[in-house]
């Protein structure tokens, strides 16, 4: 008899952003074995949920516009998280290149508008000292398939608490409280 394979799913991704940098979590908890592709243009992502379900969860996104590889970083402390640098600086529309998906939501408790970022300050990255992408060459970036071994050390318990609507980027208006 043989095993089912589960399906990939897509985890929810939440994304703020800055005039110079994006702010990325995959709400995906405890996840393990993750590999994790970046360049200019793409983030891909894969991994697998801890506990009971090991479900396996995967993407590749094409950005809204270029970003600068060797100054990004990510961690996964809690959950997978991604500071990437903008080339330009600027307000992206969306995250994506084109299209809408409904597992791409707004991280309304990172966002900050234009005109309240000096408010807010830039995004806390002291946590994404681990791993960041400036010590990774291009050709190993590009080339590897043992991307694995740049990742084993994060395989650490993260807790995550998931939403269900979709959502798109609206015109930035300001939060009230």
């Amino acid at each position: 008899m043989a095993a089912t394979q589960s399906p990939v799913l897509k985890p929810t991704v939440l994304w703020a952003q800055r005039q110079d940098s994006v702010y990325v979590t995959v709400d995906i908890k405890d996840a393990v074995d993750i590999s994790v592709h970046l360049d200019e243009t793409a983030l891909e992502f894969a991994g697998r949920s801890g506990g009971d379900d090991k479900s396996l969860y995967e993407f590749k996104l094409e950005l809204f516009a270029p970003i600068r590889r060797q100054e990004s970083k990510w961690s996964a402390k809690r959950c997978p998280e991604f500071f990437l640098r903008k080339e330009t600086a600027g307000t992206w529309s969306r995250l994506q290149k084109s299209g809408k998906f409904q597992w791409i939501k707004v991280d309304w408790a990172k966002w900050a508008d234009s005109d309240e970022e000096d408010e807010k300050g830039g995004f806390d990255t002291d946590d994404m000292t681990g791993v960041d992408f400036s010590s990774t060459t291009q050709q190993e970036a590009e080339g590897s398939d043992d991307r694995d071994s740049i990742l084993a050390d994060l395989d650490e318990d993260i807790a995550v608490e998931t939403e269900d609507e979709a959502s798109e980027l609206p015109d930035p208006q300001p939060v009230r409280t």
